[in-house]
């Protein structure tokens, strides 16, 4: 079985597109660097991007994460081809106003997550000049910033956890609920890595 097959059989058709059209909309970021994917691909759940993963690792297929495609550093761009991972469709949002803390999906906006956590008096202090469209899961694998990370520092000052889908599909979470937990801060490894390390 191809590729696409194995995607379209673990995502459903409507999330695997192979059109001329529709890849070139994803061979690249904001930045000018263009590739061209082979299928571009919208999973619902932490699950089905793994199994993505899973199905790039068997067939030997490059895979390129990618949020709204902001980024000015090429992370999102498929150079080599192969499957674009696009995460927008992963949106829950859990605020713990008590903690002051939030469990976020990968395709969040970030001022959606400023604008969910304001009735609680809180809010996600990194604000890249892309606030309105750039993802939470592309501000971690960036690392970003903007005006507030000045004073309040850029987006590994916020993130306890990570969740990410690694290298063999395996889901792991990085970090904990402790804001300074003791060993080897692989949380602090994962954000910034622009998804070579995994996929949050």
């Amino acid at each position: 079985m191809d590729v696409v097959t194995q995607l379209r059989a673990a995502l459903g058709s409507g999330n695997v597109m192979t059109e001329p059209l529709e890849l070139h909309l994803f061979s690249k970021d904001a930045l000018l660097m263009r590739g061209r994917p082979d299928a571009v691909v919208f999973p619902r759940s932490t699950d089905q991007v793994a199994e993505v993963v899973r199905i790039a690792e068997r067939t030997g297929t490059p895979i390129v994460a990618r949020g709204a495609g902001t980024g000015l550093a090429g992370g999102a761009t498929p150079v080599e081809g192969g499957i674009v991972v696009v995460t927008t469709a992963l949106k829950d949002v859990d605020i713990d106003p008590e903690n002051r803390t939030a469990w976020v999906g990968a395709g969040v906006i970030n001022l959606d997550l400023s604008v969910a956590a304001a009735p609680y008096g809180l809010y996600f202090a990194p604000d890249p000049s892309s606030q309105q469209s750039c993802t939470i899961g592309g501000n971690v694998a960036n690392n970003s910033g903007g005006p507030h990370c000045l004073a309040e520092g850029n987006t590994t000052s916020h993130i306890l956890a990570v969740e990410a889908v690694l290298s063999g599909g395996e889901v792991a979470v990085f970090g904990s609920a402790a804001p300074d937990p003791i060993g080897l801060d692989l949380r602090g490894l994962l954000v910034g890595s622009e998804g070579t390390l995994g996929i949050v």
